[in-house]
């Protein structure tokens, strides 16, 4: 036994390099399938972990100021006997829009701070109390998806344009909004000093109020409660607009386990790489080291005492590899989800226990290496030791040879290139894995980069993501209907086609529950679907009144299917609707329900309203000037509000995760082409040698070398570009269609394009380039004889 040791260990100094790649490799799987458990594992659960440690608001409700006063509202809660904390921002401007380099974000509320700042504010969140300033004039306050969306970092300056003026402030801190810094809404708030507010020019929109609601004890039918206690006591709704906890955190932690579910995929993806790149390693090594197994026989070894070195030497760079690599899937992982919900705005520690993944991984991943050794005993038992000592090769089975071409060299192209494709033509499996490896890693890189330039451009076609396109929104100010005016607009050469919508809140009892609920409703006017390209649906859209479509998110939770019925409470009469199709979007993750009438203005007269109106642009026309023009047109009878689809909220949430994603995928290509390169040139140093011997210059050998590896790779690069862009897209389109998506989305760019089929055949070439001058300075003698 102890002879056992002493050779396994020996055999592990003596072979560093080797070793070093075995064991690199073996850490990368470890750490891939680390980081691929814990995501398919605990995503979900960090999320709801690391939202509820902000400690946010649970509910939220948006009112005009005018509708409501502020001071009968705080009354009320004081009153409450549910016991809650609560604050009210009564300062608010609305802005046109935000503004940097061009850029511009809708629907942007500045906000006041109030007088004194702390942890105990319910928004903004401030995690790190450390060295926090009241913003001073000309000073704001960022959340991190206005930051990503419009490239902000703290110093720069950034446009408000508030009441036909433009007024530049100063970005000196990103805070989190525990509300709308979530990817379902396209609300964009910022805060201003305490007192600031008045620095600003007056706001000619609405002035918004909000309040915020965290219960001492949060359940469902507590926050049900609330809203029909409250809606009876004001005999209003709630609000314009109300957020309810579980609409508030589905917008944090819904797309992140769409890209959890992508993440773990591709780790997955690239673990099987690694492990067919181990047994490569594995087998090179083996070959390399058949004339000292022969010496081991000679001497009296038995068969069992050469695998124990293999699996003394193996086993030390597969324990040493797995134990770093679970340890550095934890550590990765944890930096990941870090990154994400930093993006996001969750500004918060969290704790995951990831010590069973990391054994599970550390004990399946050891054992596999053992398992690998078995590849020792078969051939060790065939080892003839005369054999292997003269010839440095496992003794084969005799075959009948096959009568070979003619490759002697013609002179019609140069001799390196020639002996570059006679060598890989005598070593095909070699080749084939580096062009396989390179398609299947080009392939991955073209899609994360489609996707990326997808979710960058989202606001060109939102339809394709299940948005509703919107360019301008209608609202009226004085009382006159917006419909008065539509057929006057649809025949304005600016304008594509108009569509009315408008929400509402419908009421819905669950067969096992006693009380009714509040459910946000799109309330469409018909034929809606005649105009809108809404590729979200599945089944049949609503035709007519009676007709609504369900959210998926709401039919999984109270157990609904198309062909049922469903009796909702709407503008104050009960009514039996039939449910004719599912959705899903990644506006509102189906938390919704979309219903037709035939007269919008009729259906939201109860609430003391007319119907509002979304015009939809032709290509080319500047939605910011025209909306301009119309108000100035119409003199103030309607406000037209200027926005980007709804689409631009997601982008900021989704670029930095998919480049996450792009950025694991890229580093551990990288490492996987560097330990691919050392082991191809390390198996043919001998080859080196004599080329070396027969007088042939570096510089040739080097361009043999070139050609056989970057051949290969940039053959697996062109094939793996065709398939990321016309096949794999295509292939996972069923994923998508689970996200509420007709296709997957994938917009090809020039920049994926270029780094897929450059990429890998660029680090084989500088990889070869080192790996050959190395060996150049290595005399022909020691090559040959190693």
């Amino acid at each position: 036994m102890k002879t056992i040791f002493i050779c396994g260990l020996a055999k592990l100094r003596r072979k560093k390099v080797p070793s070093l790649l075995l064991g690199i490799c073996i850490m990368l799987t470890a750490a891939l399938f680390v980081n691929a458990f814990i995501l398919l594992k605990e995503l979900n659960t960090v999320f709801d972990r690391a939202y509820e440690g902000m400690e946010g608001p649970q509910m939220c409700c948006l009112w005009s100021r005018g509708m409501v006063n502020a001071d009968s509202v705080r009354q009320y809660l004081e009153d409450s006997a549910e016991k809650m904390e609560y604050q009210i921002t009564e300062q608010t401007k609305t802005i046109e829009y935000i503004e940097k380099d061009g850029v511009k974000l809708s629907n942007g509320i500045l906000l006041e701070l109030p007088e004194t700042l702390g942890r105990e504010m319910l928004s903004p969140k401030i995690m790190d109390e450390a060295g926090i300033e009241m913003p001073q004039k000309g000073e704001i306050w960022i959340t991190p998806k206005i930051a990503n969306i419009l490239n902000l970092r703290v110093g720069d300056e950034v446009s408000l344009q508030l009441a036909d003026q433009s007024v530049n402030v100063k970005v000196v801190r990103i805070v989190a909004d525990p509300v709308f810094g979530s990817s379902n809404t396209n609300v964009y708030r910022m805060w201003c000093g305490y007192g600031r507010l008045s620095d600003f020019p007056l706001s000619e929109n609405r002035l918004i109020s909000y309040l915020e609601i965290r219960f001492e004890e949060y359940s469902r039918q507590a926050e049900q409660k609330f809203i029909r206690d409250t809606e009876a006591h004001f005999n209003v709704p709630l609000g314009d607009t109300l957020y309810t906890y579980d609409k508030i955190k589905s917008g944090y932690t819904s797309a992140w386990q769409m890209l959890g579910n992508l993440l773990c995929l591709v780790s997955v993806i690239l673990a099987a790489v690694v492990i067919v790149l181990t047994l490569f390693l594995v087998k090179s090594d083996m070959d390399e080291d058949v004339r000292t197994a022969g010496i081991y026989q000679s001497l009296g070894m038995t068969g069992m005492q050469i695998i124990g070195i293999y699996l003394v030497s193996y086993g030390a760079a597969g324990f040493a590899g797995a134990g770093l690599g679970s340890l550095m899937g934890g550590w990765l992982n944890h930096g990941i989800l870090n990154q994400i919900l930093g993006n996001t705005g969750i500004y918060t520690d969290f704790t995951i226990n990831t010590g069973a993944c990391q054994a599970g991984v550390f004990a399946g991943v050891s054992a596999a290496v053992l398992l690998v050794c078995l590849c020792a005993v078969f051939r060790i038992r065939t080892l003839n030791a005369s054999h292997a000592i003269r010839s440095g090769t496992w003794q084969t089975r005799e075959r009948a040879r096959k009568r070979q071409r003619n490759w002697s060299y013609n002179g019609r192209c140069s001799f390196e290139l020639y002996y570059a494709v006679r060598g890989m033509l005598n070593k095909k499996a070699g080749y084939v894995y580096i062009a396989s490896v390179s398609l299947i890693l080009g392939c991955l890189s073209v899609v994360c980069f489609g996707c990326l330039n997808a979710v960058k451009n989202i606001d060109r076609e939102p339809e394709a993501w299940g948005i509703l396109k919107t360019d301008i929104y209608v609202t009226s100010l004085d009382g006159t209907p917006v419909s008065t005016v539509t057929e006057e607009l649809e025949k304005e050469p600016e304008v594509e086609y108009t569509y009315g919508v408008n929400k509402i809140y419908s009421k819905y009892k669950p067969d096992h529950q006693d009380t009714w609920q509040s459910i946000v409703t799109e309330l469409y006017e018909l034929p809606w679907n005649e105009k809108i390209e809404d590729k979200s649906l599945y089944g049949r859209r609503p035709q007519k009144e009676g007709e609504i479509s369900v959210g998926v998110t709401l039919a999984r939770q109270y157990g609904l299917e198309a062909g049922e019925k469903m009796e909702l409470y709407v503008n104050g009469e009960k009514k039996q609707f039939e449910i004719t199709g599912i959705f899903r979007t990644l506006s509102n993750y189906g938390n919704v329900i979309r219903m037709v009438t035939d007269d919008l203005d009729q259906a939201v007269e109860a609430d003391g309203g007319s119907g509002d109106y979304m015009l939809v642009l032709s290509k080319g026309c500047d939605k910011w000037n025209y909306a301009r023009e119309l108000t100035e047109r119409y003199e103030g009878k309607f406000s037209f509000i200027a926005s980007k689809s709804n689409g631009e909220h997601i982008t900021g949430v989704l670029a930095p995760a998919v480049g996450t994603i792009l950025a694991v995928l890229l580093i551990t290509s990288v490492l996987i082409t560097i330990n691919l390169t050392f082991l191809l040139i390390r198996r043919e140093q001998k080859l080196i040698g004599l080329l070396k011997a027969v007088g042939m210059t570096s510089w040739q050998i080097l361009k043999i070398y070139l050609w056989r590896n970057c051949l290969a790779a940039l053959l697996g690069s062109c094939l793996g570009l065709a398939a990321g862009t016309l096949l794999v897209p295509d292939l996972l389109t069923p994923f998508a269609k689970g996200m509420g998506l007709v296709k997957f989305p994938f917009s090809n760019s020039a920049a994926g394009m270029l780094v897929s089929s450059v990429l890998l055949p660029l680090c084989m070439a500088l990889g070869t380039c080192a790996v050959v001058k190395a060996i150049h300075r290595v005399s022909v003698k020691q090559l040959v004889n190693e």
